[in-house]
């Protein structure tokens, strides 16, 4: 209610009255005798005024979502990833030795878009979606790092509770079945997932999404559905 319009009646000629109500915060006021047209024009001119400041809020959010999500998933996209790892990663943060990364690959997913098209591609990328929010904490932030690979930073997390965590990711989308408009059937979809964790090897950002990276692509030589991690150190 704190944005909602207030509209003072004041005697005719009490200043004293009027000041004590602006400061109290109202948006007019109109002084007796009231006039009943006077009063109409007053209260129209505050709900429009309401209406149109809620629209220009309303527009600000969605643009300023827009700049942070992806368009497809929801999630967060690659540029305010890049910035809150960064934050995470820099040296005025005491924790910054206590990150962890996952790199997340859909398996073979250029086969589902050539197969039944890419609206039905994008219906497993939001599934994908749903089921990695599901499986972080809030603390965590989940971000689509571009086509078909996504990005879980996990602050003050050690390897160990990280690998469960990605292994639980992996489980839950090998076991779960796709609806997509474009099957009669649901379909089956794997993922693969480099770990890695910051330390003296991986001092920065970019460093830490490199070896992820390279964690992912181990997962990836070693036959896919599968979870690799990188050294710490």
């Amino acid at each position: 209610t704190r944005r909602v319009p207030i509209l003072a009646l004041v005697d005719e000629g009490d200043t004293k009255q009027l000041v004590r109500a602006m400061e109290l915060g109202v948006t007019d006021y109109i002084a007796r005798p009231i006039d009943r047209n006077e009063l109409v024009a007053r209260a129209k001119s505050q709900i429009r005024n309401r209406r149109y400041a809620r629209r220009l809020r309303s527009n600000m959010q969605k643009s300023m979502e827009m700049a942070m999500t992806d368009a497809v998933t929801g999630l967060y996209n690659r540029h305010f990833l890049s910035s809150h790892l960064d934050n995470l990663m820099s040296n005025e943060n005491e924790k910054r030795r206590k990150v962890s990364l996952l790199m997340i690959d859909l398996d073979k997913f250029k086969l589902v878009n050539d197969t039944y098209g890419h609206v039905s591609g994008d219906e497993v990328l939001q599934e994908f979606a749903r089921l990695i929010t599901n499986d972080i904490r809030n603390i965590d932030l989940a971000a689509r790092f571009g086509g078909e690979e996504f990005v879980v930073v996990m602050p003050e997390t050690n390897l160990e509770y990280a690998h469960f965590v990605a292994e639980r990711l992996r489980r839950s989308i090998s076991d779960e079945l796709f609806e997509i408009s474009g099957s009669d059937a649901p379909i089956k979809v794997t993922a693969s997932i480099g770990l890695a964790m910051a330390g003296e090897k991986n001092s920065t950002s970019s460093k830490l999404l490199v070896s992820a990276d390279a964690a992912l692509y181990q997962a990836k030589e070693a036959g896919r559905n599968r979870v690799c991690c990188q050294e710490t150190e």
